[in-house]
């Protein structure tokens, strides 16, 4: 009977800490878009959770006139949105003007149909 009481508070514990935490968080989608006429490339690094893997970093493509989706993760409100990933290489493309990930100005954040955010990164032009 002790175990069961043990267990039953346990659980509400852990249910009670989750709760708080995830009015925090959104489950946040990260897409780059590139309205130039060239394919452009970039590399990012992102840390893997549980932090043991490390972090991961990823080639990505993206056709003219296309988006990607980059990352889909809970991110926590009010962190600006390149914070999430560790490093962001744009390989340089001519004739083609980049932005810099690494500002805030250059994440546009909206809402999906469901109500959740989304940012998306305009890469080129």
């Amino acid at each position: 009977m002790k175990k069961n009481i043990l267990l039953l508070l346990a659980s509400i514990l852990i249910l009670s800490c989750g709760a708080s935490a995830i009015g925090n968080y959104a489950t946040t989608t990260f897409y780059v878009k590139n309205n130039s006429n060239q394919t452009i490339n970039f590399s990012s690094t992102v840390v893997v959770f549980p932090m043991s893997r490390g972090p991961l970093t990823r080639q990505f493509s993206v056709p003219p006139m296309d988006s990607i989706l980059a990352r889909q993760t809970n991110f926590k409100k009010g962190v600006a949105p390149q914070k999430w990933f560790l490093e962001f290489n744009i390989f340089p493309n001519d004739y083609v003007t980049m932005f810099d990930p690494n500002k805030t100005e250059n994440w546009k954040k909206g809402f999906d149909t469901k109500g959740r955010p989304f940012h998306t990164f305009l890469i080129a032009e």
